[in-house]
């Protein structure tokens, strides 16, 4: 069966969007494009039928798959397919998107807000030195430090939401995210309580949840 008859052409004409989204976020086309199809195929695809379908070369698209493996969008296995009749490497994306974005946060945007953190703070020691507390210069570092700390605190939440492994949690998450963040910045519950309530509750769900897989297991 030819791959064309298994991605429609209306899914496949949609294929810009990904390479627009993605390479907006640091990625190149070629790779969104890739990353695209494989959301679009319900089947595991071979490179030959990536390259065929996208009309790339061999060493793109092996190019797009090992970044895209990088950061844990791709997972790539050895299979048996009925269609061909040797075993075949074929390639999918993950299932889970936020430990994608987890992964990314995690090899890439941490370390560059990390280091541009630490290059304000030796930055903002300096202007202590030389010039007075108000020194708007000290006043921007300041500013840009704090956004970076944000900034690490957002990476941080999504990285230990991913290492739950509890994805049917997402939801209920999304759901009450908008409540907590209104919380933070209107200053309605004091940061100390807030803490509380977010640990408690993160803790009830994570503890449901784990019922709920060991009452799978044990069926």
């Amino acid at each position: 069966m030819e791959i064309q008859e298994i991605v429609e052409e209306s899914l496949l004409n949609e294929l810009p969007i990904f390479e627009d989204f993605l390479n907006k976020i640091g990625f190149k086309r070629i790779e969104g494009s890739v990353y695209g199809l494989l959301v679009l195929s319900p089947k595991s695809l071979t490179s030959v039928e990536i390259e065929n379908t996208l009309g790339l070369s061999q060493p793109a698209v092996s190019n797009a798959l090992k970044v895209l493996t990088h950061y844990g969008a791709v997972i790539s296995r050895d299979v048996k397919r009925e269609d061909i009749e040797r075993r075949v490497k074929v390639h999918t994306v993950r299932e889970d998107s936020l430990s994608i974005v987890s992964s990314v946060f995690r090899k890439r945007e941490q370390e560059t807000i990390q280091e541009f953190k630490q290059m304000a703070i030796r930055l903002e020691k300096i202007s202590k030195n030389i010039s007075s507390e108000n020194d708007p210069r000290t006043k921007r570092l300041k500013s840009i430090i704090s956004t970076c700390e944000i900034a690490e605190s957002v990476i941080s939440f999504v990285v230990e939401l991913t290492k739950s492994k509890l994805p049917e949690e997402y939801p209920q998450v999304i759901k009450q995210l908008p409540r907590t963040l209104q919380l933070l910045t209107s200053g309605v519950v004091p940061m100390a309580n807030l803490t509380d309530q977010v640990k408690k509750s993160l803790t009830n769900k994570l503890k449901g949840g784990l019922e709920r897989l060991s009452g799978e297991v044990t069926k």
